[in-house]
């Protein structure tokens, strides 16, 4: 909302301009058209999927005097330089902490599918896989909010945590409350919240009563009084790691909503992971990556050669990994591409946002076309109209193509679940969207063969019996008026 006041006042005072100094008028409109066939050159030339580039040069086409204003603050995947080199100096700082091969040949010889995954976020996200770790699953926020509770009461070196929204309420209190005693405690407490994700929510400069509690606090990229295209890219991810012997990540914020205690939409379904054991290793690292570019002192990841891991040896792999938009690779992206693409008998999908380019779609189709049992479980009742409304624009590629499209009826589902037939599968924050796919900072663990996949697969069955089956019959229903609305929203989906 801040960001849309903002911008509309632009315009009001653009508009004032003009209508006080119309002189200047002509050379604003040579000026705002130079920028617009500026961004379409851009755009076409840069390296980004197919999908997006048609869907910014269909904004181009259409709206051809404000596009290259609309790109500059929606959709350009920039990043303050001074944080991309911050950010780049710490992810090298901390590379060779990643430096882990062994468990990587021994998938090779197991699963070829599930290598090739590995190796493409171990070579390109720079975060190994891990034979030898644990991993639980939560099918809703309670489930997992009662044990991040277990696990923060028991820390005796540090406390990281990293979220995108932060509430005060029963769940951020209770959180607070047992982070001020653990660092009285000598514990260190570390926290870094996305300062947009938080603005709606937070009093301001929240950070200093955290920092007045002992805890130590930095904002990621704080908001400032003027439109910046670097204001676009947020931290998404949700990070909790406690003494580097266990860590959550998933789709649950620090809000009451998560956990039921607040019903805004109907019941929140949500998901996450716990990882115990080295694989913890690759979330702590994450987090420090950015406490680096975000704080004014430098640390190093703490090692204890104490640390003794309590845990049941499995022999499946567990791979924590994170994108960013520093880079030109969209590993989110394609680690759901690789999910699809190698899936045999099965991909099944949970996510609140299908606003996807045109790749991600023809793998679904496709897919489903060679027979592969392709489920998808997205909200009934939306957080934001519009993006359900986007989302539901693809129903009749997909079903034609053979796609089961769920719709959550008793409410509104944020799970970011990703599932290959039954064998291996995402749970992390990565929502199905261009935000997640291009702008956001995010993160995911990949988990192949754990005994967790057996309550990942017992979350899906249990969610299709809520779930409303959406078939042809029903998208024949739909009014010329709502598929045109539909048709003119699916244009903007790189602003969603």
């Amino acid at each position: 909302m801040l960001i849309l006041l903002l911008f509309l006042g632009q315009v009001l005072v653009l508009i004032l301009g003009v209508y006080w100094v119309s002189s200047w008028l002509l050379p604003l409109y040579i000026a705002m058209y130079v920028l617009g066939i500026g961004v379409v050159i851009y755009v076409i030339n840069s390296k980004v999927s197919p999908g997006y580039q048609i869907s910014w040069l269909c904004i181009a086409a259409a709206f051809p005097l404000v596009a290259g204003l609309l790109y500059l603050l929606f959709g350009a995947k920039r990043v303050a330089p001074k944080f991309r080199r911050e950010h780049l100096q710490s992810i090298l700082k901390f590379r060779p902490l990643l430096s882990k091969e062994d468990d990587l040949k021994l998938l090779s010889e197991e699963d070829d599918a599930a290598y090739k995954q590995a190796k493409y976020l171990n070579d390109y996200s720079f975060f190994p896989v891990y034979r030898g770790s644990s991993a639980v699953y939560f099918d809703t926020g309670e489930k997992m909010f009662e044990e991040i509770i277990r696990q923060l009461k028991s820390a005796k070196r540090y406390i990281y945590i990293e979220m995108f929204i932060m509430q005060e309420g029963k769940l951020l209190n209770t959180v607070v409350d047992i982070l001020e005693q653990k660092a009285k405690e000598g514990v260190d407490v570390r926290c870094i919240y996305d300062d947009m994700g938080c603005a709606m929510y937070l009093p301001s400069k929240y950070y200093k009563t955290l920092q007045a509690k002992g805890i130590k606090c930095e904002v990621f990229n704080p908001m400032r009084p003027m439109l910046m295209v670097t204001m676009n890219n947020r931290d998404h991810r949700k990070l909790v790691i406690i003494d580097g012997r266990v860590a959550f990540t998933g789709g649950i914020n620090f809000s009451d909503e998560y956990i039921n205690e607040v019903q805004i939409y109907g019941h929140w379904k949500d998901a996450g992971i716990m990882v115990k054991g080295p694989a913890v290793n690759n979330m702590a690292i994450m987090f420090l990556q950015f406490w680096q570019s975000e704080a004014e002192y430098s640390l190093s990841i703490p090692k204890h050669e104490e640390d003794e891991f309590e845990l049941e040896a499995e022999e499946g792999y567990v791979q924590p990994f994170s994108d960013s938009p520093t880079d030109s690779e969209d590993i989110a992206k394609n680690s759901h591409l690789n999910m699809i693409w190698e899936a045999r008998d099965s991909v099944y999908i949970m996510t609140p946002y299908l606003v996807v380019d045109n790749e991600i779609l023809s793998a679904l189709k496709q897919a489903a076309k060679n027979g592969v049992d392709v489920r998808i479980i997205v909200p009934h009742i939306p957080d934001k109209w519009y993006v359900l409304e986007t989302t539901r624009a693809s129903y009749r590629e997909l079903v034609s193509a053979g796609c089961k499209i769920y719709e959550y009826t008793p409410g509104f589902i944020h799970s970011k679940v990703i599932m290959s037939d039954k064998k291996m599968a995402i749970i992390g924050t990565i929502n199905m969207d261009y935000r997640s796919y291009f702008l956001d900072f995010e993160c995911g663990v990949f988990v192949y063969n754990m005994k967790m996949i057996e309550d990942v697969v017992a979350d899906f069955d249990n969610t299709f019996k809520e779930s409303q089956l959406i078939d042809m019959d029903e998208i024949q229903k739909v009014s010329f008026f709502r598929r045109l609305v539909r048709a003119v929203l699916r244009l903007f989906a790189p602003l969603m």
